[in-house]
Order: structure tokens, then C-alpha cells, then sequence
């Protein structure tokens, strides 16, 4: 297995290795992150998450019947699971009602819809965050990344 990519640009070219995701988030926003002293670790946290997210997709695909909390909480032999302290499957309604409209993001028909579930790729400052929405068993048959960047605004942030 190849290592780890160093950067944001080097993680989007890499991209295609993934097959069961479909990536509508703006590149531009996620290599962006790329300027930042913490670059490499989040690049390498983002390929985990994106890996894991892949492997999710691939265990429903094959017949895994539950969400990817589930599968990363007891995952299938040969799976790559996420650190479940590093999933938010939802938001607060608080959030939501204040901010909902951030987390509005394309499917790769062009649809915009809400996406909740997110990976924290990291905890302070600017805590990149990727969210994503499980259309494995929906229209597409892929799992959708709607968004690769910064922390969205809460009632933490604003």
C-alpha cells in the first residue's frame, strides 16, 4: 500500500484509488488546508477517513447491513474502521437551525442536500472536517463526500 499523501493536492490526485466514493466537495476549499503548518497530519488523517469511508462503502456494497457508525464500531474482517471519537453522524439542532444552511452540499447529480455526518480530521484551530452523506443503497451507489475543509460555523466557532 502506498503511503500516506503528504498533502491536499497530493490526497486529490490520489482520489481515483477509491472506487465505492463519489467526491462533489470543492478542491479548491480542501487545498487551501494545504497552506497550513498542520498540512501533512490532516492529509493523512483525510486519506484514513477517505479509506474508511471507501471500505464502509465497499462492506455495504458486499452486503454490510448497518450505517458506517456501526461499522466502524465492530467492523467486518479487512475492514478500515474509523476512531469512533472522530465521527459526528449528526449535528445539534442548534447547529442546524443556525447554520443548517452550510451543510448543504452536491450529490453528483447536482442535487444540493443536507449532509450532518462528518470526520474530524483534527481537534484545534481550524479542525478540518470532511462530511459526507451514505448513498451506497440510494442513487448513486456511492458513498457522497460533500465537503474536505475547515471547521463549519457552530455556536462553538461563531
Amino acid at each position: 500500500m502506498p503511503p500516506a499523501p503528504a498533502a491536499f493536492a497530493e490526497l486529490w490526485g490520489r482520489l481515483g484509488e477509491l472506487k465505492h466514493l463519489a467526491v462533489t466537495a470543492d478542491p479548491r476549499t480542501a487545498l487551501r488546508l494545504d497552506g497550513y503548518p498542520m498540512a501533512r497530519v490532516w492529509a493523512a488523517k483525510g486519506w484514513t477517513a477517505m479509506a474508511s469511508l471507501d471500505s464502509y462503502a465497499a462492506a455495504s456494497t458486499a452486503g454490510f447491513t448497518g450505517g458506517f457508525y456501526q461499522f466502524c464500531l465492530n467492523p467486518p474482517p479487512g475492514a478500515q474502521p474509523y476512531p469512533i471519537k472522530q465521527i459526528a453522524m449528526t449535528e445539534s439542532r442548534t447547529t442546524m437551525g443556525q447554520y443548517g444552511s452550510e451543510r448543504m452540499f452536491l450529490l453528483p447529480d447536482g442535487e444540493r442536500v443536507e449532509m450532518q455526518a462528518h470526520l474530524k480530521l483534527g481537534t484545534r484551530g481550524i479542525a478540518p472536517r470532511v462530511y459526507f452523506r451514505d448513498e451506497v443503497k440510494g442513487s448513486t451507489g456511492r458513498l457522497v463526500v460533500g465537503y474536505i475543509g475547515p471547521h463549519l460555523t457552530n455556536q462553538m466557532t461563531h
